[in-house]
């Protein structure tokens, strides 16, 4: 699988060169790195999807990687005693991204954290033992490198012991005080880790009010959430072991660059972690969004877009006015006026005549009440501010964009303002999109989607939303630089002061902040129940769903056109990727494909000699179709368990494609 291997992809020196570079230490600075210095104890790492000049005009906005991080009980990476820890680790990041086995700069943060963090678990382990701290990389023993991956797992009787004692003095997650349960314990940093990840899993599924108090609370359970199986569920992820054990991989891949060598390989030692795990929590696939659900939120958008869409631009406008009226009627200055901003605002929206298409919304204030932290349904039901009308007015958006472009979150996020073209060939209308798999670059390579005329129009509707309130504000800036899921549209931005300094605004909202503003989506919609539970789709399900409706519609056989809707360049990259490190989309459709051929008694597949020894066992078992496509799903699903391979396809001749099991780590 791709994060099992640390592979080149494309050297940024000259292969010959490298010696020097590595004996001297004159790492190139990596094209993502803001600093002057790469050997600063803080980098400053531009973002996917924006240039890095910005970052360099605007330094307060690059991600700060800090490599201050505890490595020992009371002491950080960066205390001269760990210089011989910091310069290799550091070493070995700009030789991976030298070498180019490293591309995006969120991969050196993964390793920096993974690495001082089996330093700091060695280093608890002989603490307690009052033995010498490690001091560099190669005196990291087996036996530590192999307990700090055991410690994913958690214990029953560890797990029961503290869901008893947080059920007795705590009654919510922020009360909970984790020091004290590792210090009653007694475990390592890491042990504690794990351990407070499933009991939260755990207390989100029985207990209400342990979740987080900052999250949107939803009107029902989630239908596509996967229920906590405590006599299962405290094996560690099988996909968090094999990150694990790529990023520590990583550091030894590394050691060329390392003056004390990481003496480990974590890949040879321990298989993906089946040679130290009896069990460990498969993967679990995408969900399948219903049909019902998918549907009924594609027409819901639509409706909101068209009945709303304008009166909402329309109102904004109609407040902004009254607010730069009132602010000259008072004589006030614009930064003055800051100082008295809700009651201006009061006074907006108190004046300014709600417009009839709007009505039905309910808005009953500018700004949400702060004294209330939750932000829940009830305000959906009860009466809400502008803000929450623009989070559904941008959840809209997204569920259209995302359910005709079948763009990755990377790719949604990072929509220009200007995205929305029409084509002077053909007249028709595209969805100008950046791809980040089909490019080594930093920077994400931009690709046309075809979308219809509709989406264009309302999209461009909703552009001139975020223009609005960036007018408002005085944001000035190119659209070209500006995201259309900007932060400007933010539940705080809308009711946030006039003219606040004029300084850019060139971020785009956050995963989670599009994850919540969809669910208030589902939830004002009122998407169909399903047992007493509504569905909430994730923002890849919107994807995933794309790919099998498309899958399915063109009986099988428009692989290269969906290839390129997904984002991959080209054939030969689409089956590598499924081969290596394949979207649930693709196994998912691979295995059902086979099934329905099976299921069809006259036609042949194309498949190793494991595929049509299933197909062949269930046609000498039934000849009915309904029954034959289950039943080889069913044999799939048991040899899969049985063995632990996974089904994998290339194209061959024509339209006609082969079917076969691999061992995934194979």
């Amino acid at each position: 699988m791709e994060q099992n291997n640390i592979k080149a992809t494309k050297e940024l020196v000259d292969p010959n060169k490298l010696p020097d570079i590595i004996n001297d230490s004159t790492y190139p600075k990596p094209r993502w790195m803001v600093n002057r210095s790469v050997y600063d104890t803080t980098w400053l790492l531009s973002k996917l999807g924006i240039e890095v000049s910005f970052f360099e005009n605007n330094k307060n906005k690059a991600t700060k990687h800090s490599f201050k991080r505890i490595v020992a009980p009371n002491e950080y990476l960066t205390d001269k005693i760990n210089e011989s820890l910091l310069i290799d680790i550091q070493n070995s990041l700009l030789y991976l991204d030298t070498t180019g086995k490293i591309t995006r700069p969120k991969r050196i943060v993964d390793i920096t954290r993974s690495a001082t963090k089996l330093i700091n678990h060695a280093n608890e382990l002989r603490y307690a033992k009052n033995k010498p701290l490690v001091r560099s990389l190669e005196q990291i023993k087996f036996k530590e490198l192999k307990d700090y991956l055991l410690s994913f797992s958690v214990e029953r009787e560890i797990f029961d012991r503290t869901i008893e004692l947080i059920m007795t003095r705590w009654s919510s997650k922020s009360d909970i005080d984790w020091n004290l349960i590792q210090s009653n314990l007694i475990l390592t940093t890491r042990k504690l880790d794990s351990l407070k990840h499933k009991v939260t899993q755990y207390l989100k599924n029985v207990e209400n009010g342990f979740d987080s108090k900052l999250a949107y609370k939803r009107e029902y359970k989630n239908a596509c959430h996967r229920e906590f199986d405590i006599d299962f569920d405290l094996s560690p992820s099988e996909s968090n072991i094999s990150n694990e054990i790529s990023k520590l991989e990583a550091l030894y891949t590394s050691r060329p660059a390392q003056k004390y060598k990481f003496q480990h390989s974590p890949m040879d030692l321990f298989s993906g972690g089946r040679a130290i795990f009896e069990e460990m929590v498969e993967k679990v696939k995408t969900p399948l969004m219903p049909v019902s659900v998918s549907l009924h939120a594609i027409s819901s958008s639509l409706y909101f877009s068209r009945v709303y869409g304008v009166a909402i631009r329309q109102y904004l406008s109609d407040l902004s006015k009254a607010e730069e009226y009132r602010i000259k009627e008072l004589g006030l200055a614009l930064s003055t006026s800051r100082q008295y901003s809700s009651e201006i605002k009061q006074y907006a929206y108190e004046t300014t005549e709600i417009p009839v298409a709007l009505k039905s919304l309910n808005i009953t204030s500018w700004e949400k009440d702060d004294n209330n932290v939750h932000y829940n349904f009830s305000e959906l039901r009860n009466g809400m501010s502008v803000g929450m009308a623009v989070r559904l007015y941008t959840a809209a958006i997204w569920i259209q964009l995302a359910s005709f472009s079948a763009g990755r979150l990377s790719s949604l996020l990072t929509l220009r303002r200007n995205c929305f073209v029409q084509s002077p060939v053909d007249g028709l209308f595209d969805l100008v999109m950046r791809i980040p798999k089909s490019s080594e670059r930093l920077e994400l390579e931009e690709v046309h989607r075809p979308i219809p005329d509709l989406i264009y129009d309302y999209g461009l509707e909703f552009a001139s939303l975020a223009c609005e309130l960036e007018d408002r504000r005085g944001f000035i800036s190119s659209e070209s630089e500006l995201f259309l899921f900007g932060s400007v549209l933010s539940y705080r931005s809308v009711s946030a002061a006039r003219e606040d300094g004029g300084e850019y605004c060139k971020h785009s909202l956050g995963k989670d902040y599009i994850s919540d503003s969809i669910d208030m989506f589902m939830d004002w919609s009122e998407s169909p129940l399903i047992g007493n539970k509504r569905w909430y789709p994730s923002t890849h399900q919107f994807r995933r769903l794309f790919a099998v409706v498309y899958f399915n519609f063109s009986d099988q056989v428009g692989l290269d056109e969906l290839s390129w809707f997904m984002g991959h360049s080209n054939l030969d990259q689409t089956f590598h990727y499924a081969e290596v490190s394949p979207d649930d989309e693709w196994i998912d459709e691979a295995e059902a494909t086979i099934a329905r051929i099976g299921a069809s008694l006259h036609k042949f597949i194309r498949g190793d000699d494991t595929v049509r020894n299933i197909i062949d066992k269930a046609r000498k078992s039934t000849s009915i179709t309904t029954v034959l496509e289950p039943l080889v799903r069913r044999l799939i699903d048991e040899h899969k368990n049985k063995t632990g391979q996974e089904v994998r396809f290339h194209k061959i001749d024509g339209n006609d494609v082969f079917f076969y099991f691999i061992n995934p780590e194979g």
